[in-house]
């Protein structure tokens, strides 16, 4: 065999060698775990709120004022919530699909390229967030039902963004060694 010619180990092919620790104890798991814990929280309390309202329509007949706000707002909050603990897990779809074939060989590749792009429409949604809060601070918009500040639920939108462009990018810059990405 020429020094040019490689061999390529077939358990290597198989295993991936690239896949982050979901039991990992550093700093980044500990975010996103607490993270994950508070989407899921929101998650249940919007459930919550949805099963209480049907519940007073069948009931009583009448419904529960703000319901239908309050379930937007908080399985929204869980939903932005949850960008930053993907970012941090790295798991985007789109560096799943072909490394399910040969794990050893697409993980790397197709992981550094979804970690990029995750970090660029972080980055991206980012800035259209803080733009958009830039010009409504101070403005006195409120929710229909809640009366909640518009300008403060989106101070909390933007900051959950920023988490999300952090983790993206800690994701992209340990993308050689998904180790750094939770344990650090």
């Amino acid at each position: 065999m020429g020094a040019s010619q490689r061999v390529i180990d077939p358990e290597k092919l198989v295993h991936p060698v690239d896949v982050p620790d979901m039991n990992a104890t550093g700093i980044g798991a500990r975010v996103g775990n607490w993270v994950l814990l508070v989407a899921t929280f929101c998650f249940l309390a919007g459930t919550g709120v949805t099963v209480v309202d049907v519940a007073l329509r069948a009931l009583l007949g009448r419904n529960l004022p703000g319901a239908i706000e309050t379930t937007a707002l908080t399985v929204g909050l869980g939903a932005l919530l949850s960008i930053p603990a993907c970012y941090l897990y790295r798991g985007h779809v789109t560096a799943k699909l072909l490394s399910e074939i040969a794990p050893g060989l697409f993980a790397k590749p197709l992981g550094l390229f979804g970690a990029f792009c995750s970090a660029l429409f972080a980055i991206v949604m980012f800035a259209i967030l803080a733009v958009n809060l830039r010009e409504k601070i101070g403005s006195p918009e409120t929710t229909s039902d809640l009366q909640l500040t518009m300008w403060m639920l989106l101070s909390v939108v933007t900051a959950v963004s920023g988490a999300g462009v952090v983790a993206a990018l800690r994701a992209l810059f340990a993308s050689g060694d998904t180790s750094k990405v939770l344990d650090n």
